[in-house]
């Protein structure tokens, strides 16, 4: 299956210095990141976009953009346990 642009941004860029890297030697961090990188590369090819040309309005995408910065800059939403405390869901 071809790769898409998102997924090759997604990717982990790799050390030029250091060929190889063994989970072993990973920070946490590390490895999250690969994981997710991998995972959500993953879901992409087995899911697709289904919205595939549909479009979005102007506000939904200031929306994404806003979302992606922050994503970005470190910022996360709130947590599955705070969501749910807040629905009172459990």
């Amino acid at each position: 299956m071809a790769i898409t642009a998102k997924q090759k941004k997604n990717r982990i860029p790799r050390n030029p210095r250091k060929r190889t890297t063994k989970v072993a030697d990973m920070t946490t961090d590390e490895l999250r990141t690969m994981l997710e990188s991998l995972i959500d590369i993953k879901m992409s090819e087995w899911i697709g976009d289904p919205d595939a040309g549909l479009e979005l309005r102007p506000e939904i995408i200031e929306s994404i953009e806003r979302q992606r910065k922050e994503y970005a800059a470190g910022k996360r939403g709130k947590s599955l346990d705070e969501v749910a405390r807040r629905l009172e869901l459990g």
